[in-house]
């Protein structure tokens, strides 16, 4: 790949129209370890999107177009949607047990509801979305321990 083709295939992020909408029309804010907890104590029903680098995986474009829809779609049901900075995503969203990218996740308070995860058709989404938000308790949560052979 030659400089002018590697230039033209990068993705700015900030720069890039589909996340220039994202923040500045949809709302998102960037989510990191410094605001997670300032995030978590809003109150409410919000949304975190979590999702890798565009420059490494592309279905992170798919779901930056998608988010604000869907953020949209909810109305004034969701008072908050962040996009999960991509150098601590998978980190953050593993502490909610998600582990394909891209997720979309929901929060009442500080609750954990339940994510979507991998990228999905709108049906799906709005679907598996509104499922989620009428839980009455949070998905439980599991970890997988390994034993030792003694």
């Amino acid at each position: 790949m030659n400089t002018i083709t590697k230039s033209i295939a990068h993705i700015d992020t900030e720069t890039h129209p589909c996340f220039v909408r994202l923040r500045d029309q949809a709302g998102f804010e960037i989510l990191n370890e410094d605001n997670l907890e300032a995030f978590l104590d809003l109150e409410g029903l919000k949304m975190a999107v979590f999702a890798d680098d565009p420059n490494a995986r592309k279905e992170t474009m798919d779901i930056v177009v998608i988010a604000p829809e869907l953020k949209k779609a909810f109305g004034n049901t969701l008072s908050q949607g962040v996009l999960a900075d991509f150098m601590v995503a998978r980190a953050i969203a593993a502490r909610w047990g998600l582990r394909s990218m891209p997720a979309v996740a929901l929060f009442r308070n500080r609750e954990f509801l339940g994510a979507v995860q991998g990228l999905q058709t709108w049906d799906d989404y709005c679907q598996k979305l509104v499922s989620i938000m009428q839980k009455p308790q949070s998905t439980p949560r599991v970890i997988a321990l390994k034993s030792e052979a003694f």
